[in-house]
């Protein structure tokens, strides 16, 4: 079973890739249900006297869409609002994609679409309390709950036994619908199932699911050009960029990635009485994060730029590194995808599972390049990874600098992290 591939001990050889996106401009990691830009208003005047401008949208590996976006209808296109903003994105008519503003922060805020719906379901078992037998003939059954009405379908008659059950399997009617569902054990009131059973029936619900299947939700979602990046997806606006792009690098373009630890050092802290003995409290050491080392064999001026931000004339391809006084640095997260190997003599074809560590948060600057004779340039990026902290939808949310796991080699194909590049 691919659970048990998963629990197995492997051993890693080498990398297989990684890839890096900016977070939102509140500080959050930007997710298909909440990507957000500026708050109050922003200046767009730039855009508002040369017709449409194209944005790009991509949603996990699915095609890049470009739609153009007019901005025009602005009051002042040097202070546009957040609804002007949201109302000239959805004038665009990206499918599945809406946006307004964020109900805690106030800013411009991008929703996918949820996962493909699907009707919540509620499993009742149904026991047979009476003295004799009852048939319970073939055809579909109807359930109120929760404001919703539920079927189910049973395809062929059945006889229930005293003390005997019969699990039916309600769907509701209208595919993802919300609904206050039942807690697993709750009491079935029967007076709610048509046609009506026997009075000797009772029954509690066995299983409940809600109507969104999550694992059919999408994973990442980008939108970029020069109006999207304006509108500070990607924290563009202050830190320079193209929006909320997603870079990664897999087919060998990694030469390799550190990941050592940040550890606060162990304390011992002493109490000496006047006879020198000593009461000792020891403290410790605690884990701060990790301090990645991201080693790519080739120049990459996207990326230099959204790491430690600065600014890049996509034209000329003239780069400018952040002055001495900008001293915030934009924030992102990222994987790391790599290989494992079972036991023994191995090939490179021969990987059992692959190792997934995401990092949550991190900040960083490029390396020294040096220029050398009879010497490959490498390009190192130095990283900091810390703990997770902000807030999202009103909650605080603070999580562990990063997170391990082990995917099979199926699990890791259905990312198809290698497709996620907006331009190849």
């Amino acid at each position: 079973m691919a659970v048990e591939v998963r629990k197995r001990r492997h051993t890693r050889f080498a990398t297989e890739g990684a890839l890096v996106q900016r977070h939102n401009p509140d500080g959050t990691i930007p997710t298909p249900r909440r990507f957000v830009g500026f708050a109050n208003d922003a200046d767009l005047s730039a855009f508002a006297g040369n017709g449409p401008v194209p944005v790009t949208i991509k949603v996990d590996d699915k095609p890049a869409v470009t739609k153009m976006v007019t901005i025009s209808g602005a009051a002042d296109p040097a202070r546009v609002t957040v609804q002007e903003a949201a109302a000239a994105l959805n004038a665009a008519g990206f499918d599945d994609v809406d946006f307004g503003a964020d109900a805690w922060t106030g800013r411009l805020r991008g929703t996918h679409a949820a996962g493909a719906a699907t009707p919540a379901t509620l499993t009742a078992e149904l026991l047979n309390e009476g003295d004799d037998p009852h048939a319970v003939p073939a055809g579909t059954y109807a359930l109120s709950f929760g404001g919703l009405s539920f079927e189910a379908v049973l395809d062929s008659p059945a006889t229930v036994v005293e003390m005997g059950t019969l699990s039916m399997a309600f769907a509701a009617v209208v595919p993802g619908a919300a609904a206050t569902l039942p807690a697993i054990g709750a009491v079935v009131d029967m007076s709610t199932i048509t046609p009506h059973l026997s009075a000797d029936f009772s029954g509690r619900f066995a299983t409940v699911a809600q109507g969104l299947d999550p694992g059919l939700e999408a994973r990442v979602i980008q939108i970029v050009g020069p109006l999207a990046a304006a509108m500070d997806f990607g924290q563009s606006a202050r830190h320079g960029g193209n929006g909320l792009e997603i870079f990664s690098f897999f087919d060998d373009e990694t030469i390799s990635i550190g990941l050592p630890k940040d550890v606060k050092d162990r304390e011992e802290i002493d109490l000496e009485g006047a006879n020198g003995t000593i009461t000792r409290m020891i403290i410790g050491a605690m884990l701060q994060g990790l301090s990645p080392v991201l080693t790519l064999k080739q120049k990459d001026l996207f990326l230099l730029e959204m790491i430690q931000g600065g600014k890049l004339n996509r034209d000329t391809m003239e780069y400018d590194p952040p002055l001495s006084r900008d001293s915030d640095h934009p924030t992102f997260w990222g994987e790391i995808f790599s290989p494992l190997y079972p036991g023994g003599s191995s090939k490179r074809s021969n990987m059992a599972a692959y190792e997934r560590i995401l990092l949550r948060s991190m900040i960083g600057l490029e390396g020294d390049v040096p220029v050398e004779a009879k010497a490959w340039a490498t390009y190192a990026f130095n990283l900091t990874a810390t703990e997770y902290a902000a807030d999202v939808d009103g909650e605080s949310v603070r999580l562990p600098a990063w997170r391990e796991q082990i995917l099979t080699v199926e699990q890791f194909d259905a990312l198809r992290v290698k497709h996620l590049k907006i331009a190849a």
